[in-house]
């Protein structure tokens, strides 16, 4: 009987082992871990969205003098696009408000360069 207490138990372990799918190994799952220095990835650069705009520009007591579309980042962009093209329209070119160096010392007061007169001075857009 003693024997038999002893047979059964190391019977069922070996049959355990011995049958199909139950005497395998388990499979252990690979977790994947970090490497110890990061790699460095390229970012990525924002997209420039450029929007239209419809702008026009007029002078003091003049109506408008142009209008139209201009496509830029911002309003501030718009702008300046608007009265360079009003002025590119209109055939103007901005003039520098330099004062030129006189050549000779005369007591005579130099000649000074005329402002320039900018027709498009007041561009809005929207």
């Amino acid at each position: 009987m003693r024997r038999l207490r002893i047979f059964i138990p190391v019977a069922v372990t070996l049959l355990m082992f011995l049958l199909p799918g139950r005497g395998h190994a388990q499979v252990g799952t690979v977790i994947p871990t970090p490497s110890p220095q990061p790699t460095a990835l390229p970012t990525p650069r924002p997209a420039t969205v450029t929007r239209s705009f419809h702008c026009n520009c007029t002078s003091p007591g003049n109506p408008v003098l142009w209008a139209g579309n201009v496509r830029a980042l911002s309003y501030f962009q718009a702008r300046q696009m608007g009265t360079s093209q009003c002025l590119a329209y209109l055939g103007f070119k901005p003039t520098s408000p330099l004062i030129p160096t006189p050549v000779v010392a005369l007591p005579a007061i130099p000649p000074f360069a005329p402002l320039g007169v900018n027709p498009c001075s007041s561009c809005a857009c929207n």
